[in-house]
């Protein structure tokens, strides 16, 4: 069982074509339910009124930056992996140490970030 089973994904990208494709690679990976948004606005309302475990931001949602919807998600302990093909530069520093995943990206390196942000963490072991 994979670690995306049973979990609510946002997806925020405006290209439909690359959204429909993230739809079926996680789908493939175990994720039944999805929540697309193109724009920042739609994604600013799914993540008040659907409440994702989970989702993939790319940066530039129909050439308005995507800045307020990670700020959303990070308010709310939203777990998120950047997917975008701007410069990792051009993330500002309160999400700069979010996972970034460059387009275009390989399928299942996108699956194991996704898979690594809900993974419990590993327990410190003391071997003082």
């Amino acid at each position: 069982m994979s670690g995306l089973s049973g979990r609510r994904i946002l997806i925020a990208e405006d290209e439909i074509l690359l959204a429909m494709a993230l739809e079926e690679l996680l789908r493939d990976a175990g994720c039944e339910q999805f929540a697309t948004a193109t724009r920042v606005d739609d994604a600013l309302e799914k993540i008040r009124t659907w409440r994702p475990d989970i989702a993939t931001l790319d940066l530039n949602l129909r050439g308005q930056q995507a800045f307020p919807v990670a700020d959303a998600l990070d308010d709310d302990g939203v777990p998120f992996v950047i997917v975008s093909a701007y410069s990792h530069n051009s993330i500002p520093a309160r999400h700069s140490a979010r996972p970034f995943v460059g387009k275009p990206f390989r399928p299942d390196l996108l699956v194991q970030t996704l898979c690594g942000l809900l993974a419990p963490p590993v327990p410190r072991i003391d071997v003082r």
